[in-house]
């Protein structure tokens, strides 16, 4: 399983997953990691932009003005996203190994959760 001790500081592992068998798809674990740094900046805008939705909302503004703390909150979410997070296979010594995206990979849901 992935080593922690070896990951930077910056990087959280959110999950893993290990195969059921050897014969299957991944022969190898996945993890999902996170940039926390990234994740932390990006939950400000995402929180700031709901509460001004709530303000605008109760003062009844126009819905032309609701769209601001939307795309706001939409920003705030695409740049917490981005940056090394992802799924990575994790190798033999348990370090980070390929990148494999973004997006769950094909044959993940046939593998088996273990603690992060």
């Amino acid at each position: 399983m992935i080593d922690r001790t070896k990951l930077p500081d910056d990087l959280w592992v959110r999950m893993t997953w290990a195969p059921k068998d050897a014969a299957g798809i991944q022969e190898r674990p996945i993890t999902l990691v996170s940039d926390r740094r990234r994740w932390l900046i990006g939950l400000i805008p995402v929180g700031l932009a709901g509460l001004l939705l709530i303000a605008l909302a109760l003062l009844h503004a126009p819905l032309v003005a609701l769209i601001i703390p939307i795309l706001v909150s939409l920003v705030g979410a695409r740049y917490a996203a981005s940056g090394s997070a992802g799924y990575y296979e994790v190798r033999e010594d348990g370090t980070l190994g390929d990148f494999l995206g973004r997006k769950a990979p094909i044959g993940l849901s046939e593998m088996r959760r273990t603690k992060a």
